[in-house]
């Protein structure tokens, strides 16, 4: 059962104002209209699954709405205003089970950068958004330990499922574009006019029986020069630049989303959102949403850094 906790700017929040001391995983839904920035001796993982409002931090403010997820280390402060109908669950993990029961996880690739050394980063709490189908996925995990009869839960059980809700946020931990595609310098004309031909159309519907006519050769010879010389058929080669084009539109444009799926060339919303992720590991939704935090704070870092002479 959830403590009284003081409404008060600076307060610290201690673990067992949610969870018995057997406990390493808990859990608070709240309605946040304004919420007094605060610190607390625990991780926590909030998502947002009503209305909207405003996070709080040190750096500044940020609005959330539904599909929000926010990750606080422990002596990181944040909180909340302007809320209207804002409903987040609160996930809290003890200190002690990243020390002895994960204590991996600093080394992980991604995440090390939820439970890295506090001393060794910046601790400030890290804002990701996740469409409807990603925070389904995660919201699962959760409930499945949320919902589980307090006798029948055990550490492994919470423990994995929390992991499982972790790996679907944090594939959204840098979504830079991927590295672009490396053609072999030896690459025959062939490939070489087959390559110009689709990057001066990428937005055409392109079949590869209509660029192999236009270069006059067969199917079969095209596809095997490129994968030779390109490391990929010629009709996934276009996709991956195709990606690579909305990529850059979503980051710099207002464009709405349906509209730059089909000035890549795919006119069906789910074709795009589903040809995108196969190449950026990512929804466009949350591949904007990212940009603009990343964008954001490259500004706001670059205003504060100091002119060379």
């Amino acid at each position: 059962m959830v403590r009284l906790l003081p409404h008060a700017p600076g307060y610290t929040i201690s673990t067992d104002a949610f969870m018995d001391e057997s406990q390493l995983v808990g859990f608070h839904v709240a309605t946040q209209s304004h919420v007094f920035m605060h610190f607390h001796d625990f991780y926590e993982l909030a998502l947002v699954t009503q209305g909207t409002g405003l996070h709080v931090t040190a750096d500044g403010e940020q609005r959330v709405s539904r599909g929000s997820v926010i990750f606080v280390a422990p002596g990181a402060g944040h909180g909340f205003r302007a809320g209207e109908g804002l409903v987040v669950l609160n996930c809290m993990l003890r200190v002690e089970a990243t020390q002895f029961d994960l204590p991996w996880a600093h080394r992980d690739e991604l995440l090390g950068r939820l439970f890295g050394a506090a001393e060794s980063e910046p601790r400030q709490p890290l804002l990701w958004f996740l469409d409807e189908t990603e925070l389904g996925e995660c919201l699962s995990h959760l409930d499945a330990v949320r919902e589980r009869p307090a006798a029948d839960r055990n550490e492994a059980f919470d423990l994995g499922h929390l992991l499982l809700a972790l790996d679907v946020i944090i594939r959204q931990v840098q979504p830079d574009r991927p590295k672009p595609v490396s053609v072999d310098p030896r690459a025959s004309d062939l490939v070489v006019s087959a390559i110009d031909l689709l990057d001066q159309d990428l937005a055409r519907r392109w079949t590869l029986k209509e660029l192999s006519s236009r270069l006059c050769v067969g199917p079969f010879h095209l596809v095997r020069q490129f994968n030779r010389y390109v490391g990929l058929p010629p009709i996934a080669y276009l996709n991956r630049r195709r990606a690579e084009w909305a990529a850059a539109l979503l980051a710099t444009t207002e464009e709405p989303i349906g509209t730059v799926g089909a000035e890549v060339g795919w006119s069906d919303p789910s074709q795009f959102s589903r040809r995108f992720r196969q190449y950026m590991d990512i929804s466009p939704s949350s591949y904007r949403a990212q940009s603009r935090v990343h964008y954001a704070a490259r500004r706001k870092r670059s205003r504060h850094e100091p002119v060379g002479r």
